[in-house]
């Protein structure tokens, strides 16, 4: 078969492939599936993952029935209605391995790359949040791997959390669900409460719509929401209220994982006042730090225009300050001996910033300097840039670089606040 200009070998069957298979990706109409599943016995093959969905006349618990009469022994299902799974290449391993991508999706459309730090599994009932995922945030690229697991006719969220709790370089598992089959949901619960690695969920089929929503896109019995969150609390498991502080939980975890907080109390640098009095209204979890002689003295030789109030911890550096007296300020606090971790919040549009799509890169710029202190710091860091897309070059530079960024700084400081109580909370335990 030709395609775009390229030629792709097409063989009648399993049996006429020059090599062993043993995941199979089946993409033909969902009636047909059960009969290609009997037709997988004695092939050697090891799973199968089943996308296309079940058709609107046919009862999903009927249509599941016959995939798990016609499925060989010892051949695992995902799906079906799912997108598959995406696995990142690790070239730093003995034996390569090359990775895998069901994702379907034209390159020029989403690009899917993991970075080399990537960390992050994504766990979804829903293809299409994955894809979302993976575009929401291309800058960090944080996902080593996606499964899009659908109906869960086979596999379901207990048995991948069991498979990814063995893996160490997991930081975070991103969790995306909309219901539990009859079980599976104790299973979920007693698996959660034992592991270390964090989990960051989002629940939809909330409401009695989303509910009818959920049991239409994947037969999904969405359960009470109130339970759910019950189990997530005494478990241990962050559960975004909003689908936007998923992605940004998710950013958090995966990019902070190596920086696990001693303590709750923050200081922070800003260019804009607004911006330290915002981020004082949201702290929950974390409590202002109070800064130590030393630290003062050393923030008053760096306050060479008079303007920084230096006894506060959340220090409003103004539109004065250029690249290198900004970075100063943070190295200031990050280095006190009772500060814990530290917001930056930069509205980039001051001309002494080196921030626009011409010099954001430069060594001397401010991304890179808050990346060198990044680096040299045990202390969880994170960055709020408040500006369009013409600073977009500028937040990719912090993000490639593994410095988790958000556009305002509320979602900064409760991402961080989350962050925090987390860890704490499972040293007490």
């Amino acid at each position: 078969m030709r395609f775009d200009g390229a030629v792709y070998p097409l063989y009648p069957s399993l049996a006429d492939l020059p090599a062993p298979v043993e995941l199979v990706v089946y993409a033909a109409p969902a009636p047909s599936a059960p009969d290609f599943l009997r037709s997988l016995s004695g092939s050697g093959v090891k799973a199968v993952i089943l996308i296309p969905g079940v058709l609107a006349s046919v009862p999903y618990p009927e249509f599941a029935r016959q995939l798990r009469a016609a499925v060989p022994p010892g051949i695992r299902l995902i799906g079906p209605n799912c997108m598959g799974v995406y696995f990142a290449p690790e070239r730093d391993r003995a034996v390569p391995l090359c990775g895998v991508n069901t994702l379907f999706v034209n390159e020029k459309r989403l690009e899917v790359r993991s970075a080399a730090r990537a960390n992050a599994v994504l766990l979804t009932q829903s293809g299409a949040l994955a894809v979302t995922a993976l575009d929401k945030l291309r800058g960090c690229r944080p996902f080593r791997s996606v499964v899009s697991f659908g109906n869960k006719c086979d596999v379901n969220v207990a048995d991948l959390l069991a498979y990814v709790e063995s893996d160490p370089a997991v930081g975070v598992v991103a969790l995306y669900v909309e219901g539990f089959n009859p079980g599976e949901g104790r299973r979920f619960y007693d698996m959660a409460r034992h592991m270390d690695t964090p989990i960051v969920a989002y629940k939809a089929g909330r409401t009695q719509a989303g509910a009818r929503s959920a049991a239409a896109h994947t037969a999904a019995l969405s359960g009470s929401y109130e339970v759910f969150r019950a189990a997530c609390r005494q478990a241990g498991v962050i559960l975004a209220d909003t689908i936007e502080a998923y992605y940004d939980l998710v950013k958090t975890f995966a990019l902070l994982a190596a920086k696990p907080p001693t303590g709750n109390r923050v200081a922070g640098v800003v260019n804009a006042g607004f911006e330290s009095t915002v981020g004082a209204d949201e702290l929950k979890g974390l409590t202002q730090a109070q800064l130590a002689a030393a630290t003062i003295e050393r923030l008053n030789a760096i306050n060479s225009y008079g303007l920084v109030d230096t006894s506060s911890p959340f220090l409003d550096v103004t539109p004065m300050a250029d690249d290198r007296m900004y970075a100063e300020f943070v190295e200031a606090v990050i280095r006190d001996p009772g500060v814990d971790c530290v917001f930056v919040a930069v509205v980039p549009h001051a001309v002494s910033l080196k921030t626009d799509p011409e010099t954001c890169r430069d060594p001397d710029g401010l991304a890179s300097l808050l990346l060198d202190l990044a680096a040299e710091n045990g202390k969880p860091m994170v960055v709020s840039v408040n500006a369009g897309r013409y600073y977009a070059d500028f937040v990719s530079v912090l993000e490639e670089g593994g410095l988790p960024v958000y556009t305002d700084i509320r979602s900064a400081i409760a991402s961080l606040d989350t962050f925090v109580s987390y860890h704490l909370a499972k040293a007490r335990a």
